[in-house]
């Protein structure tokens, strides 16, 4: 057994280690980064950087290259390899086998050239010779939909909405870019702060990034594009032509999130050229469901497109994924959309890989599915069980079942009162803003 074999070893063994930060770097629409997107918070820089307390990229000449071999991304490759736990991965602990960070070891465990890198960089106490393999970037907060869980670091929509309850009522508070309450504070408030997320920055112009993201490209394995929502942002398939002109496309596998309101076909003909393509379509129900959750998307269309998209799973590498974040909103209704999914995974052409995942929402936390009234989970359930016993997709990827069980799961788990009374107050001033009610479009639901 040589050193490499014992370092796979000690992976298999580890509750903590994540290969995603020796590969893998993650922005958001305002430019911080991240060792990946579940990481819940930004790497930090030097004391000598300029930045005071956060990595942006396009500020005090900040590039991907800069921030790969940070002393906050080394101390996280040695911390989780020694069995520390980070409190920022704390979803990966809560979602145990069926975590991103299970998902990271699944992936490359057996890859040989994977295992000799981190094994390189970990001699190196942290430091990384390779450049990043992974790339998932947000270049903007470009988007067309105000989803109920949404910020305005992730969508320029809701950051307008923002603006219009402060106008409207003279003063708002905001948690992590989300209305949260009417405040008697003039303006929009976050912590009792004057909230700068407002406007988020646009790091998409920047030439020294381009510039950075081109120079890196060529050792870029992954690359992945989310929102806002990618499909309308120029940037995006700028990256993406590059990638094709330069013959690198072949060498690559893309996934972009979309909420597929408003894909159009020159986007989707990029898919065929790349090594592997997938798209993410983010649903979370059919009709009323969908159409409240993501406000103000329109499931006629959304279903036209989906079926569009689908076709492309004639060509070799293109993948159609169905992203739902499950939440109070929609888990009473989760399995009439898995029941769609169905319907479409038996249309040529056929599923070769998951057809969809399950990402439970964490965050705002009196949004999450644990929040439901009893009577309401016991529905909710009941039907997750009778879907188990119904569902095909379940038989030909087996894996998915831990996913439906995490939810129930989670259902069962105790209401948070303090942070449902948020939601409440939340959900009714949004609807009243937006001139809509929940209970025409999701009935059974109580709040």
């Amino acid at each position: 057994m040589d050193k490499i074999d014992n370092l796979r070893n000690e992976i298999l063994k580890s509750k903590t280690f994540c290969f995603y930060p020796f590969l893998e770097l993650s922005t958001n629409p305002a430019g911080h980064v991240k060792p990946c997107c579940y990481y819940a918070d930004t790497l930090k820089p030097e004391l000598d950087s300029k930045v005071e307390d956060q990595f942006v990229i396009s500020i005090s000449g900040t590039n991907f290259e800069k921030v790969w071999n940070s002393q906050s991304l080394k101390d996280i490759r040695t911390k989780m390899y020694n069995g520390e736990t980070l409190t920022p991965c704390d979803i990966c602990y809560r979602d145990g086998l069926a975590s991103m960070r299970q998902r990271s070891i699944n992936e490359y465990k057996n890859n040989r050239e994977i295992l000799e890198k981190v094994y390189k960089t970990l001699d190196a106490h942290g430091h990384a010779s390779h450049t990043p393999k992974r790339l998932e970037l947000k270049p903007n907060n470009l988007c067309n939909l105000k989803c109920v869980m949404c910020n305005s670091y992730d969508s320029s929509q809701i950051a307008k909405e923002l603006k219009g309850l402060a106008e409207k009522f003279g003063g708002i508070e905001t948690n992590t870019g989300r209305f949260e309450r009417v405040s008697a504070t003039p303006g929009i408030k976050e912590n009792n702060e004057d909230f700068a997320g407002i406007d988020v920055p646009d790091w998409s112009d920047n030439e020294e990034i381009w510039e950075s993201f081109c120079k890196i490209l060529p050792g870029v394995e992954t690359l992945s594009f989310a929102g806002g929502e990618p499909p309308l942002m120029p940037w995006v398939s700028k990256a993406l032509q590059y990638a094709v002109d330069n013959n690198l496309s072949k060498n690559i596998n893309v996934h972009v999130a979309t909420n597929l309101t408003n894909i159009h076909q020159s986007f989707l003909d990029f898919m065929p050229h790349f090594k592997k393509f997938e798209l993410i379509a983010s649903i979370d129900g059919t009709n009323k469901v969908q159409e409240y959750c993501r406000f103000p998307s329109k499931w006629n269309k959304l279903d036209s497109n989906f079926h569009k998209a689908k076709s492309y799973l004639n060509f070799d590498g293109v993948k159609l994924t169905t992203n739902i974040t499950v939440n109070i909103l929609n888990v009473l209704n989760l399995t009439d959309l898995l029941y769609y999914i169905e319907e479409r995974a038996n249309e040529y052409p056929y599923y070769n890989e998951w057809p969809y995942n399950l990402n439970l929402l964490y965050y705002p936390e009196g949004q999450s599915v644990n929040n439901l009234s009893d009577d309401n989970k016991k529905l909710a359930i009941e039907r997750l069980k009778e879907y188990k016993k119904k569902s095909l997709i379940l038989n030909e990827f087996p894996g998915l079942v831990s996913k439906i069980d995490l939810v129930i799961q989670e259902i069962k788990k105790p209401r948070n009162e303090k942070a449902f009374a948020i939601f409440q107050n939340r959900i009714k001033v949004l609807d009243d803003f937006r001139n809509i009610n929940y209970k025409d479009y999701i009935p059974e639901l109580e709040l």
